[in-house]
């Protein structure tokens, strides 16, 4: 290692801990399953839940594709006697549709259980979680609310609880709320949202007893400094932010009467990446039969 390695690794920005590319390494990568489930295990028990006892990562990390990756959920499910499925993932852009996304795969994924021949007794709970680090319910207080079908009669009425959404805003306007969680779930809110604001000496203080999160803060420092890493991030965010153009030009262009070869050319590279018709057709003037029509 050179003279200048040391200053260079001090003066670049840290990858933050609640960044896509550093969540999947963290909680995607085999043999750091114990970390993921102290996490889930956090969150429940802030609900008052009881804890799972083991988990299976569905989607693992894989290095070679994630930097084309559109979507940022990670698929999880729990394999004691319970079974439950999570879907955790991270906000880090305050998004209108953001709730009914969030909805979207929640139903997805309680769906996505029903095979030939399945009884609806045998579904399992879906748990969706969303880590935001924008305020997401400015009327309430806690940094952690979780939500059930209720009767709107009766909030204490539940209709299932088969399907829960979590929010957890870590946001600079209730972070000093922190000390209202249990120590476990605060640990882990203080990691995402101060790992790169604070100093390895302050994160240790704030951190303290709790050995797991103090772990995946040595994984976070790990991360920072393999350059293979950082470099899968940085081609990450400029393929999010190449799309989230694409996107933005197609909004514009279909504003247009006409349908321009720009237009075949965004809804061409939509289709490839997964998009629904109706979302390519609304950002880009195509009908539903050009869009089927494109190669």
């Amino acid at each position: 290692m050179s003279e200048n390695e040391p200053d260079k690794e001090k003066s670049r920005e840290p990858i933050p801990a609640y960044r896509d590319t550093f969540v999947h390494f963290l909680f995607g990568t085999p043999g750091n399953e114990p970390l993921l489930l102290h996490f889930l295990n956090a969150v429940l028990e802030s609900d008052g839940q009881l804890p799972t006892a083991s988990v299976e990562v569905r989607n693992p990390f894989n290095p070679a594709t994630f930097a084309t990756e559109k979507y940022s959920i990670l698929d999880v499910k729990a394999t004691d006697e319970r079974g439950d499925i999570f879907a955790v993932e991270f906000q880090t852009s305050e998004r209108q549709a953001f709730a009914e996304r969030m909805t979207y795969y929640g139903c997805r994924s309680f769906g996505g259980q029903m095979y030939l021949g399945t009884k609806y007794s045998s579904l399992q709970a879906v748990i969706a979680i969303a880590v935001t680090t924008f305020e997401m319910f400015r009327q309430l207080k806690s940094i952690h609310n979780s939500f059930r079908l209720t009767a709107k009669a009766d909030a204490s009425v539940v209709f299932t609880d088969k399907l829960q959404m979590h929010i957890l805003e870590a946001a600079k306007e209730k972070i000093d709320r922190i000390s209202e969680l249990p120590p476990a779930l605060g640990a882990w809110v203080n990691f995402y949202y101060h790992s790169h604001l604070k100093s390895e000496e302050d994160m240790t203080a704030l951190l303290q007893d709790q050995p797991a999160v103090q772990q995946a803060y040595g994984k976070y420092q790990q991360f920072n400094r393999d350059e293979r890493m950082r470099a899968l991030d940085e081609a990450h965010q400029r393929f999010l932010n190449d799309q989230a153009s694409d996107l933005e030009e197609a909004r514009d262009s279909g504003r247009d009467e006409g349908k321009s070869e720009r237009n075949i050319e965004i809804a061409r590279n939509m289709k490839s990446e997964g998009f629904g018709v109706d979302i390519i057709s609304k950002m880009t003037g195509l009908s539903a039969s050009e869009i089927d029509r494109l190669g």
